[in-house]
């Protein structure tokens, strides 16, 4: 094979539920893309096809970055179209899951692929040899397994899977493709059934219900212990089942039920009688509206087993267990969850206990290392810890003596004793600083300390500054420049300078404010850039208003305005206890109005700070950029944005308008944009994205939006941001880098425009689209960026449009309306329209 070959083009065959988002994700990532499927018995031979293209429109959350992505995937069919493969440098199979069609269609295409294209199936757990089998054996080194996870936007693994004669370069190619141009994390499973994450994964929920039976626990009391107090998504187990399809994971059970009759639990692999009988129903979950769960108007109804019927949710935990799942130290966690005899603390432990047993017993069939199981399982399953971490986080032999006790009482779903590795005295863990525990025999280039597999050196992973780390492996954060509770500015031992946010979801208080400033300084003095980054998502939730008006720290740390802030509400009560309620503690910020607007002021003087530096400032964007936080990625030189970088001015939500800066950016570039022409036109759109605090689904159509210009630039993988950053700084320092010239004569529409804008939020407003207060709001706005009471065309420079933004956030911060949308906001993280 060429070792240099490029994917520049790629076929999948197969239009259903995951080839077509696979497809919609290579457009994504700008690949050329070809969708096959059969051709329509009527009509346009290209029915089938188009009919799933339509189909991707409609699903949310979102396949495609752009609607106009779409447009992109090249409809074809088996008929007319077979030639079109000899293209193609990539294929990839996603047809249903039955050998026999699989290997007709192998043998329909083989003729048609050029001499170096890869040829993969997205098979979820199919034996790759035994469908290898099938593809002519000139071509099998060039066969291979690729396994996405549903919806292959969203979800990072892929699990890669060799079949015997599969050439080792080829993989690496491959790799390399979903690692950087799909923003995948790659995982090399072994070729067993389900591969790694859906076999640890499955097994977990089948041992989760196995104990939910034994200790007699509803689905929706098990839904509540088992998501965000486990450190896993909020769908938990039986709501995850629902949105998965239960005829899917019926599928996927049946598969490890029908070719793993060897595994110790074995007996285990089958589905219940209630379960079965939904499936005969059609009561298949979300896709069918009813399956476990079901929505009857607004109320959340859960199948009751002892009556099979539906009733009313409800998700009550013990308090006592309440409490130990409030503990952070997975030690005392698992012991407080051991030793309480309450039924909901008995069925976690032993749910817990027979996942790390069933882990340890099988690593070393489906995998080379325990990094490869504790990602899939992250990556795959969205838990914040793989099983091998949280063993290793709650003392390694304390937990295992925990197993072998129970094993040796009879307590554990399976006799089988542990292995031995994994009850070595000196054994403290999987994961170390020379890489994962490997059960394989240890020999060959690239392997470190005997036992210890180390992380990849393909160089495709040199982009990865910061990888997805695990619990046990060594992690350097640079060099220290100055560091506060609030923020840190270092280096990795170059010119650049990264400024990393403290605060809680990465709000920003005055004390940001101030780190940003001085950050500015520093890189002016020392370095030749700065880039802003998170070590984690989101790039900032935006601004802690409370806390920038009053002064108190408490709710500073708990809630972004902005952001739909988890868990806001009783930690704010708890801080404004005694002192009259968040309204008062409003209308006393309120009434310390030079306070108020001095910090304002300050916000925006931070921004214009970023934006006119002597060194170019770079926005490193991931996730939630709202408010305050896309205001000074707007004024930063470059924007480097992952894909699923989720940015708006949103501040109309709590009664206000964007005052960092972000009215007066946003009727800059529609200056820009009417190159001495209308500006209205160009000034409209932007005006609509902030009076309705519209966020962009994605770093496309933020693009789309205005928020990001054409320079700034989109990453798919997320580990890869920092590192694009850098390579952005380099670039714009190689040419001498000097800061924009200061505005001083940005045209406006001035009253005319704001009449016309206000026009149409009148006839918004007797429609009852939009409240009095809205209109309010919209018509400030609306001044703001038309430049105020002037004429149709005058000159203004930034200083005036900031005024005017700082004029109009004081005097609707001092409204009724706008401090009972701030308390709402605060008490229940949602925004009030009132």
């Amino acid at each position: 094979m060429n070792k240099n070959l490029v994917i520049r083009k790629v076929a999948v065959l197969g239009a259903g539920v995951m080839g077509a988002q696979i497809a919609a994700h290579l457009v994504n990532a700008n690949v050329e893309t070809l969708l096959f499927e059969l051709p329509a018995k009527e009509g346009e031979p290209n029915g089938n096809v188009n009919k799933a293209l339509e189909g991707l429109k409609k699903l949310e959350p979102s396949p495609i970055a752009s609607p106009a992505k779409i447009t992109f995937i090249q409809p074809a069919n088996y008929e007319q179209h077979l030639e079109k493969l000899r293209e193609c440098d990539l294929v990839i199979e996603a047809i249903a899951e039955r050998i026999d069609w699989k290997s007709d269609l192998y043998r329909k295409v083989a003729p048609f692929l050029h001499a170096n294209a890869i040829f993969a199936s997205n098979t979820s757990g199919l034996s790759i040899n035994k469908l290898a089998e099938a593809f002519p054996e000139k071509l099998r080194h060039r066969f291979c397994g690729i396994h996405f996870f549903n919806p292959p936007r969203y979800m990072h693994l892929v699990e890669l899977i060799a079949c015997t004669g599969t050439d080792a370069p080829l993989l690496d190619q491959l790799e390399t493709f979903l690692v950087s141009t799909l923003g995948k994390g790659v995982v090399r499973a072994k070729d067993t059934p389900n591969f790694i994450a859906n076999r640890i994964g499955v097994f977990s929920m089948l041992a989760t219900q196995h104990h939910a039976t034994v200790f007699g626990l509803g689905f929706d009391r098990v839904d509540a212990l088992t998501g965000r107090y486990l450190g896993r998504p909020k769908s938990a187990t039986f709501r995850t089942l629902d949105v998965v399809g239960l005829d899917v994971f019926a599928h996927v059970v049946n598969t490890m039920r029908d070719n793993l009759t060897d595994d110790p639990w074995h007996k285990y692999f089958e589905l219940p009688d209630w379960f079965n009988e939904l499936v005969a129903k059609g009561a298949l979950g979300q896709k069918s509206k009813r399956g476990i769960y079901q929505k009857v108007g607004k109320e959340i109804q859960v199948l009751d087993l002892s009556s099979k019927e539906y009733r009313l949710s409800d998700s009550k935990i013990d308090e006592e267990v309440k409490e130990i799942l409030r503990e952070r130290d997975w030690g005392m966690k698992l012991s407080g969850l051991r030793r309480n005899p309450h039924p909901q603390a008995q069925f976690l432990w032993a749910t817990f206990r027979d996942v790390f047993h069933y882990c340890a017993l099988q690593l070393e069939h489906i995998a080379d290392n325990a990094r490869d199981v504790d990602l899939a399982v992250r990556w795959g399953f969205g838990w914040d810890n793989g099983p091998f971490e949280i063993w290793q986080a709650a003392g390694w032999q304390q937990v295992a003596g925990w197993i072998a006790d129970d094993i040796a009482a009879g307590k554990a779903m399976a006799s089988a004793p542990l292995p031995a590795w994994a009850t070595e005295d000196n054994r403290t863990g999987v994961h170390t600083a020379q890489g994962s525990y490997s059960p394989r025999p240890q020999a060959g280039e690239g392997l470190g300390v005997r036992g210890y597999q180390p992380r990849s050196t393909l160089p495709v992973y040199l982009r990865q500054l910061y990888p997805d780390a695990l619990i046990g492996e060594e992690r350097h954060d640079g060099e220290t420049v100055f560091e506060t509770p609030e923020v840190r500015l270092w280096h990795t031992g170059d010119n650049i300078a990264i400024l990393s946010f403290k605060s809680k979801m990465h709000t920003v208080s005055n004390e940001v404010l101030e780190g940003i400033l001085r950050a500015v300084d520093e890189a002016e003095a020392h370095f030749s850039a700065l880039i802003l980054w998170q070590t984690e998502p989101p790039f900032s939730a935006g601004a802690n208003l409370l806390q920038l008006m009053q002064g108190v720290q408490e709710p500073a740390q708990d809630a972004g305005l902005f952001g739909k802030i988890k868990g806001a509400v009783n930690r704010v009560k708890y801080t404004v206890a005694g002192r009259g309620g968040i309204g008062d503690v409003l209308n006393a910020a309120v009434g310390n109005v030079p306070h108020v607007e001095a910090v304002v002021a300050k916000f925006q003087q931070t921004s214009m700070r970023l934006k006119y530096a002597q060194v170019p400032t770079l926005a490193a964007v991931d996730g939630l950029a709202l408010g305050g936080g896309c205001e000074f990625s707007i004024h930063c030189t470059r924007i480097v944005a992952t894909l699923e970088t989720y940015i708006g001015l949103v501040e109309v939500g709590v009664g206000l308008l964007p005052a960092g800066g972000g009215c007066k950016e946003m009727a800059q570039r529609a200056a820009a944009e009417a190159r001495g022409g209308d500006i209205f036109p160009h000034l409209k759109r932007y005006f609509q994205k902030i009076a309705m605090g519209e966020v962009a689904k994605s770093a496309e159509l933020a693009r789309e939006m205005g928020y990001l210009k054409s320079s700034d630039r989109i990453v798919l993988n997320r580990f890869e941001l920092l590192h694009v950053a850098k390579e952005e700084a380099k670039a714009l320092t190689a040419t001498a880098y000097r800061p924009p010239m200061h505005q001083r004569q940005i045209p406006v529409a001035g009253r005319t425009g704001i009449a016309t804008l206000k026009a149409a939020m009148i006839n918004m407003r007797e429609g009852g689209f939009i409240s009095e207060h809205d209109y309010n709001i919209g018509c400030r706005v609306a001044e703001t960026m038309c430049g105020g009471d002037v004429e149709a065309g005058s000159l203004v420079d930034e200083d005036w449009l900031l005024d005017l933004e700082r004029k109009n956030f004081m005097e609707l911060l001092a409204t009724e309306k706008t401090q009972a949308r701030i308390e709402h906001m605060l008490k229940n993280g949602k925004p009030l329209r009132n």
